[in-house]
């Protein structure tokens, strides 16, 4: 079976390193339950499929990856928090007498996934990152089943499940040993706490007028990027570090992608929530990589203006 997931790697990675890989396998796996092999196993066949497109620490995606993912964790914690909200908003609060679903699946899948997904982004972005990162790929690929599988309750079947399963895709791209810390994580919550609170007070009908769009989550993601881009002092490719951004340095770059890899939970919110076109919904998620590319702009001449003169 090792050998199968050896496979995966590319050709003159795995010959350079594949027995080193086979003996850590085999002496982790010594002692190690059914469970915990077939969990050494699952990580290396991740590692491998990593490698195989790229997406390692060592290379530019993969690192752009790993910016985007506490980002793209909060927003689908905002995403299916929302969910949880139209639920409470339409089955329990008041006046809305208590309903039960007829169906326990039904009902289980309704709360579980969009639940775990919401935990998951809350144990990721406190400090355990590799289990919430799990649960939350969980949550998400249970709720594109459940998408498929029920409709309307979970929204639509083809881009609900769609943008939840490249959610799921983007977080468990991230490689593992570039983790996001703790101010990062931090900001990715706050911006998830922004961009759901005021859909809380939307379906509690708190506020006199209903905004419930499906912008407000996007506009949220858009100004962050704005404001990470603006505060960005991160070299792009070429330099190194303390040396400055020089002529042609992407400043900001990462922030963009970020916000941009983010999107697809809210992408699915605006879809099922007001327009029901797609073409809408991409013209209006265009605004989040637009908002972070100007700023970013902005920012490499304000940091060319700076340069002394000779």
């Amino acid at each position: 079976m090792i050998g199968l997931v050896l496979r995966l790697y590319p050709r003159r990675y795995r010959q350079e390193s594949g027995e080193e890989i086979l003996a850590v396998y085999r002496q982790a796996a010594a002692e190690a339950s059914r469970t915990g092999k077939f969990r050494e196993g699952a990580d290396i066949a991740a590692h491998a499929v990593r490698m195989r497109l790229g997406l390692s620490s060592a290379t530019a995606a993969g690192r752009l990856l790993a910016h985007a993912a506490p980002f793209t964790v909060g927003a689908a914690a905002a995403g299916c928090g929302v969910i949880l909200t139209r639920w409470y908003a339409g089955t329990v609060a008041p006046p809305t007498p208590v309903s039960f679903f007829a169906d326990a699946w039904g009902a289980l899948a309704l709360l579980l996934a969009p639940a775990l997904v919401v935990v998951g982004a809350i144990t990721a972005l406190t400090g355990r990152w590799h289990a919430g990162v799990i649960a939350v790929a969980v949550g998400l690929s249970g709720l594109a089943a459940a998408a498929v599988a029920s409709g309307p309750a979970f929204g639509d079947p083809v881009v609900t499940p769609a943008m939840a399963l490249l959610t799921a895709l983007i977080v468990l791209a991230c490689p593992p040993d570039l983790r996001p810390g703790p101010r990062v994580c931090a900001g990715a919550g706050a911006m998830a706490a922004v961009a759901w609170l005021p859909l809380v007070a939307v379906h509690a009908r708190v506020l006199p007028f209903s905004t419930d769009y499906g912008l407000w989550p996007l506009l949220v993601l858009a100004a962050t990027g704005v404001v990470l881009a603006l505060r960005s002092k991160s070299p792009g490719p070429g330099t190194g570090p303390g040396t400055g951004p020089g002529p042609g340095v992407r400043v900001g770059l990462a922030e963009t992608v970020a916000m941009t890899a983010a999107c697809p939970p809210f992408l699915a919110y605006a879809y099922t929530g007001a327009w029901g076109q797609l073409l809408p919904v991409l013209a209006i998620g265009a605004v989040v990589p637009l908002a972070g590319g100007l700023a970013a702009y902005a920012h490499t001449l304000r940091l060319r203006g700076r340069r002394p003169t000779r």
